[in-house]
């Protein structure tokens, strides 16, 4: 055999090598995709926090209150984020029993997804792809309440997909109806818009909160919501 023939071969040898550490790396990566996703449908779904479902004044969509309400008070939300939680779970109810339930305000929620890029995955997105689907049954706002009242930390799991089917069965919805728009990915683009809105008013995080345009510093503050509420109230 000559030199050059020699070389040829050697070439082709490590070529073909290659060849099959790819195939090897691929079917790696295959496998373990496999597999943790077999563990995500099959591991147990744990317990949660259930809560009785509530009607809430003229909701509709993520909007609740009067259309005519002389304000509009917008929260750009992540139901993974726990200071959004607080404001769910504290100011926000004082919000709707003084200013929503009496016609003064109108509540709008929007999604802003923050906390998967900090910590990876995709719970806040599928968390709010799934209110998407539970706004379509009319029940967004006890699904909101469900989410936030099972938050267990950043990317631990809590918003799961099997969980948060489970969260639509606690509330009454149809399941078979909720599960095929939840897996379909119906409103990815739906919460894609909001993101798009955030970002031209140069949102950065979350809980951000406008009422009647005006940005509110501390959003766990109701005495500051009660303020700016006056205010746009006298004008």
């Amino acid at each position: 055999m000559s030199k050059r023939e020699e070389m040829r071969r050697r070439r082709q040898q490590k070529a073909h090598q290659r060849q099959l550490i790819i195939i090897g790396a691929i079917v790696v990566v295959a496998l373990a995709v496999t597999g943790w996703l077999i563990w995500q449908n099959t591991r147990p779904i744990g317990e949660f926090v259930t809560l009785p479902t509530q009607e809430y004044p003229l909701a509709e969509g993520k909007s609740m209150g009067s259309v005519d309400a002389p304000v509009t008070i917008t929260i750009f939300s992540d139901f993974q984020c726990p200071f959004c939680g607080q404001v769910a779970r504290g100011v926000e109810k004082q919000v709707i029993d003084t200013f929503v339930n009496s016609g003064q305000a109108r509540l709008v929620y929007k999604h802003y997804i923050v906390v998967d890029g900090n910590v990876g995955g995709s719970e806040s997105r599928r968390a709010a792809e799934a209110s998407e689907c539970a706004a379509e049954q009319g029940q967004f706002w006890n699904f909101h309440d469900m989410v936030f009242a099972n938050q267990q930390g950043e990317g631990r799991g809590a918003f799961a997909d099997r969980r948060l089917e489970a969260f639509a069965a606690a509330i009454g919805l149809d399941t078979g109806q909720f599960n095929a728009c939840f897996n379909s990915n119906r409103y990815a683009g739906a919460v894609r818009a909001d993101e798009a809105e955030a970002a031209q008013l140069g949102i950065t995080g979350t809980p951000t909160v406008f009422i009647n345009g005006v940005r509110v510093e501390n959003p766990t503050d109701y005495a500051e919501y009660e303020r700016l509420i006056a205010q746009q109230l006298l004008q």
